[in-house]
């Protein structure tokens, strides 16, 4: 993905297609009381305030970007499904700072003040990987026959990703 972002405009579409995902998909895992069971916060886990603070600054009204339906996300029917969701989310946010150091030197300039969600939690994105790991392993240990589901959550979760971002993907290809 980084290489199809070389201009302000492609990382402003780039960032209201994450928005139009990463919105409706964050309030599906909210709904879920269990997170604090396992010490996860999920206000200190939000993507979606980062996605709409990087799009204000680059002069895109995040309210203007279409979101994915219903029936485009993962079908999360349990916390197991929702923790295997969010594996995929902070997995992604790792990646993320890989994708800023490569954006940076090219079109660094014209986003700046707008690298929260692709720039991750800077410094604490290590420690904060590392206490969803914990908490992930202590669900496992406690509640082995739900591991299945777990990864069922991350397969739904990277396909939702895949639907979603297809067409976007195929549209940009075809500019080339």
């Amino acid at each position: 993905m980084p290489g199809a972002i070389s201009t302000r405009a492609d990382y402003q579409n780039w960032l209201a297609r994450f928005l139009g995902l990463y919105q409706p998909l964050e309030c599906s895992l909210a709904a879920f009381s269990e997170w604090n069971s396992l010490g996860l916060s999920m206000s200190a886990r939000d993507h979606t305030s980062c996605l709409v603070d990087d799009l204000t600054a680059l002069g895109i009204d995040p309210r203007e970007p279409p979101r994915a339906s219903q029936h485009l996300l993962p079908d999360l029917p349990s916390f197991a499904h929702a923790l295997g969701a969010l594996y995929v989310i902070e997995g992604a946010t790792l990646g993320g700072r890989l994708i800023l150091r490569d954006l940076e030197p090219r079109i660094g300039a014209s986003i700046a003040g707008a690298t929260r969600f692709f720039g991750g939690r800077g410094e604490a994105v290590g420690p904060m990987w590392q206490s969803f790991r914990s908490a992930l392993d202590e669900f496992s240990l406690k509640q082995p026959q739900l591991c299945t589901d777990v990864v069922v959550g991350a397969e739904r979760t990277f396909r939702s990703m895949l639907v979603w971002f297809a067409p976007f993907c195929a549209a940009k290809v075809g500019q080339s």
